[in-house]
């Protein structure tokens, strides 16, 4: 499995390089927005990454050569599943490398990197991922770019839209709450339900991904 990993890291090795461009980019113009804008700011350094390798593997045909080998199809579809989360935390050191140089230095830019980014950049990327890696199990990454560009869209502008709604409305109580949640990590029994409840829907949306990859024809 993570032969698979490795070989879509090795690949991308121009679009690494470009990520940290990216990286300094959206520290710089989204860290006025809060912890919200460095969730999204690995939001897309991960669907940059997780969507250019399944690009470079439609270019190259690299399913029809796979399931060709004596390969389980399970061990495709699960390599495809954790990278998710290598991605993301190669994001997210970015970012923290660079809140750790503008504390050193005094940088005159503010990066807001605590929990509060982390909890909502696994649910952000989870929830992602959960709906666009079964459209390209199904279609393949040319026939599903349209809806998986729409739905990183919705996550970017309906989450910052959610949190901006909730900062100006902090005095009624289920804002209250859910500001507290994310922001109160000692809460270890709120972030385990969080935590099994993406679970579940990322455990339903491989099984789901598994489905269409083996029915799949190429």
């Amino acid at each position: 499995m993570f032969h698979f990993i490795k070989k879509d890291i090795l690949m991308q090795k121009r679009a690494l390089k470009l990520s940290v461009l990216l990286i300094i980019f959206f520290t710089i113009t989204l860290s006025n927005i809060g912890p919200a804008g460095l969730t999204v700011g690995i939001l897309a350094i991960t669907y940059q990454l997780i969507l250019g390798a399944s690009a470079l593997e439609d270019k190259n045909n690299s399913d029809i050569i796979l399931i060709s080998l004596p390969i389980k199809r399970t061990t495709i579809v699960l390599a495809k599943y954790v990278s998710i989360y290598i991605y993301a935390a190669y994001a997210a050191l970015g970012f923290y490398l660079i809140y750790l140089i503008s504390n050193l230095v005094n940088l005159p830019i503010d990066v807001p990197f605590h929990s509060t980014v982390l909890i909502g950049a696994f649910f952000a990327v989870t929830m992602f991922c959960s709906l666009s890696l079964p459209l390209i199990f199904k279609y393949g990454y040319l026939k599903s770019k349209m809806a998986n560009l729409v739905i990183f869209f919705v996550f970017v502008f309906g989450g910052t839209a959610v949190v901006g709604y909730l900062n100006e409305h902090d005095k009624m109580k289920l804002s209250q709450s859910i500001i507290g949640f994310f922001n109160n990590t000692s809460d270890i029994a709120a972030l385990l339900i969080l935590f099994v409840l993406l679970g579940v829907i990322l455990v339903l949306s491989f099984f789901i991904s598994l489905t269409f990859y083996r029915g799949r024809e190429f």
